[in-house]
């Protein structure tokens, strides 16, 4: 796939392609590493210049993992090793650098994550959009354990329960999806809740559009849930899980969207029923999340960054942001989630 695009270079192909990585990665002022051989990033430290590291968190499947010697060792080599040198972390997740920090790494990391496209609207107008007959609810993304979505089906039937109109579009497939839909019949929300399958990008977007509250239930496993950017650019309220690697990021709690503790469904439940008591709020925290996407968090803004913080990094001076892409990532543990945002 990586031939239909003309700006990559495709290393296993042939040895031409190979010896072309190999002088980009010793030679040009600035590299940023992704999901690459850490040979590669050994090979660029080898002569100590500006390099990033584009990462997700490295302990999502507990922070026990830190003491399995592969992957303590893996860290390592790819990361931890390197702390006097001209590498620098960025984090797509919120997580990543106490991660990194339980792990020995001490020099400090930048905020980073995926970027989405952010649709240049006519706010008011994407806001008429969402003037349904009664509370639209959606949820986008696999249908697989760590996602969670069964909390999305049990917030449903505590709803109907409370009388209160709304609907839930589930849009996405994956292996819990059967079991998904016979809970949905079992409780009786086949008229409420709606599992819509997978769909194209442009018709999960008009959904988002259309869409009141968007929900985000995943755990820990999400390393950053770029949904959310999406949900946000289109004017949705979110409400979203504190374990997703975006959140911290993204959200201000009771300013651009609503955070709640994962896993405890009451409390989901009770940001869910306070958005729907108060449609106001949902247009508040709409507008305000597709301001963040438009002014802040956003390809362009991020793009020209990371050329300026390389650009005094290179003449041997850190800079920070305030906030959004290469501010300072500061360690967020897993338990941040306070109780007075409950």
């Amino acid at each position: 796939m990586n031939s239909k695009y003309s700006y990559a270079i495709n290393m296993y192909e042939n040895n031409q392609q190979r010896r072309l990585v190999y002088r980009i990665i010793m030679t040009f002022d600035v590299v940023i590493f992704g999901a690459c051989p850490s040979k590669l990033i050994e090979l660029r430290m080898s002569r100590d210049k500006l390099s990033f590291l584009y990462t997700e968190r490295f302990l999502k499947n507990g922070l026990w993992c830190r003491f399995i010697p592969s992957t303590r060792k893996k860290i390592q080599n790819r990361v931890v090793r390197y702390q006097d040198k001209k590498l620098y972390v960025l984090c797509a997740s919120a997580y990543a650098s106490y991660d990194l920090y339980l792990c020995g790494y001490r020099k400090p990391c930048y905020q980073w994550g995926y970027f989405t496209e952010v649709p240049n609207a006519d706010i008011s107008e994407l806001m008429k959009k969402k003037e349904n007959p009664h509370c639209s609810i959606l949820w986008v993304g696999r249908l697989i354990r760590w996602k969670r979505t069964k909390d999305v089906i049990l917030l449903a039937r505590k709803l109907m329960s409370q009388n209160i109109d709304f609907t839930i579009n589930i849009i996405g497939t994956g292996n819990y999806e059967n079991r998904l839909r016979m809970l949905v019949k079992a409780l009786g929300l086949s008229e409420r809740v709606h599992l819509l399958g997978s769909m194209p990008p442009d018709r999960v977007k008009k959904y988002m559009e259309e869409a009141n509250i968007f929900i985000s239930t995943s755990n820990f496993m999400e390393g950053w849930g770029a949904v959310i950017n999406e949900a946000m650019s289109c004017g949705c309220a979110v409400v979203a899980s504190h374990a997703v690697g975006s959140v911290p990021y993204l959200i201000e709690h009771k300013k651009n969207g609503l955070i709640y503790q994962s896993g405890n469904n009451g409390d989901l439940y009770h940001k869910v029923r306070r958005l729907i008591n108060h449609p106001k709020l949902q247009t508040i925290y709409g507008t305000k999340a597709y301001d963040t996407m438009v002014h802040t968090w956003n390809p362009e803004v991020a793009a020209s960054r990371l050329i300026e913080i390389s650009i005094n990094l290179l003449h041997g001076k850190r800079i920070w942001y305030h906030n959004g892409p290469c501010s300072r990532a500061y360690i967020v543990k897993e338990d941040w989630f306070p109780n007075n945002m409950k």
